[in-house]
């Protein structure tokens, strides 16, 4: 597990001090951590030429004006596992965000626990609550949208953080899902032993019971899955979430969003085997949605797809049959989706705020054309 092992250890640890440890002994073991792995394999995080705080790129310590260099799919990995580590410490040290323990109920007894992050005292917060979702790994990640993005790119584009500092300055809380943390050193995390449980689990401990006075959502890629799951089996999250922003949401074909489908014999063994497993350990996520749920999914969901359309502009009214409609998220890479949509996926959570995204989508559905729709990209998801 490499880098990846050793940072689950460290957040299990800080999950277990959570109540006790003082911030500042967190954002310090998490600063120490994140610069000495990156710089053992010759990298560091600089600036980015907009002087925004989530413009950082990763250059070479050695020359900081050469970016990543490839030497393999084996050092590839372990810069990957070493950005997401200095990403995730970001969240605490630059974003503000807090991590929370992960089932809660058993944080330091012994048990394996998880970490989600979040804005301070969203609990006590009428204010709306911001919930962001990654999608599968390796290219997502709890704070990352896209892994290649953040080696290659900027964090700008590849990191939840622009999307965390914009609703802060809206004063929204913000709450970041880690949902591709199933086990910590081969014990699996109760409560979130795939990516819908995990949801299901966070909701239940810390959505649920917050005063917050909408939730909206942003979810890329497989995260589109885990929250219609959650949409399934938890009625106070039908109530209550107002938007659904997924980015380039992916579900095994044929399958939908409001019934997903193991995929058979032709399919890729990993695809197959990731999927059966969540059938097994979710198996609502196979069964077939309600009616009251696929009308609220259609109300609140809307899906920015991968396209070289502008971003917003509309191209199918119900592309896998679930009825959500969906517009371009004005970039053809899978995993540039959520950055490049930023301004057009905030603007559809202002209208979850209004109560206004089921009219909305019925408008966006009558301005779909055929001739509108083009080719949906599987290219890039990693």
């Amino acid at each position: 597990q490499g880098v990846f092992g050793m940072l689950k250890q460290l957040f299990q640890a800080i999950a277990r001090r959570a109540h006790t440890a003082a911030p500042l002994t967190r954002r310090a073991a998490l600063a120490m951590y994140q610069a000495r792995e990156l710089r053992r394999l010759g990298y560091q995080f600089v600036p980015g030429p907009s002087g925004l705080p989530s413009d950082l790129l990763l250059r070479q310590a050695a020359d900081a004006q050469q970016g990543f260099q490839w030497k393999g799919q084996e050092d590839y990995d372990a810069v990957g596992d070493a950005v997401v580590a200095y990403v995730q410490g970001q969240l605490v040290a630059l974003c503000g965000l807090e991590p929370l323990p992960l089932p809660a109920q058993n944080a330091g007894e012994g048990g394996a626990t998880t970490v989600v992050y979040a804005t301070s005292s969203f609990r006590e917060q009428t204010a709306p609550l911001l919930v962001l979702i990654c999608g599968a790994p390796p290219g997502g990640s709890a704070g990352v949208w896209g892994r290649k993005l953040c080696i290659n790119a900027s964090l700008h584009e590849g990191a939840m953080f622009d999307y965390i500092f914009r609703a802060k300055q809206l004063g929204w809380s913000v709450l970041v899902a880690n949902p591709n943390s199933n086990e910590i050193a081969g014990l699996p995390v109760s409560g979130s032993e795939c990516s819908h449980l995990h949801l299901q689990t966070m909701w239940n401990a810390y959505v649920a019971p917050a005063a917050a006075s909408s939730v909206l959502v942003v979810a890329h890629s497989y995260g589109a899955c885990a929250i219609a799951h959650l949409l399934k089996c938890e009625a106070n999250a039908l109530e209550r979430i107002q938007a659904i922003a997924f980015t380039d949401g992916w579900v095994n074909p044929p399958g939908n969003l409001l019934r997903e489908v193991v995929p058979g014999v032709a399919a890729s063994q990993g695809s197959a085997s990731f999927l059966a497993e969540v059938a097994q350990l979710a198996p609502l996520a196979c069964q077939p949605a309600s009616e009251t749920v696929a009308r609220r999914l259609a109300e609140v969901g809307r899906d920015f797809v991968s396209s070289q359309l502008p971003a917003g502009t509309p191209v199918a009214a119900d592309r896998r049959g679930d009825g959500v409609p969906c517009v371009s998220a004005g970039h053809q890479e899978h995993p540039s989706t959520t950055h490049a949509a930023t301004e057009v996926v905030f603007a559809f959570l202002q209208e979850g705020l209004k109560g206004r995204t089921a009219t909305s989508n019925d408008e966006l559905r009558e301005r779909c054309r055929p001739s509108l729709g083009d080719s949906f990209s599987e290219e890039g998801r990693l």
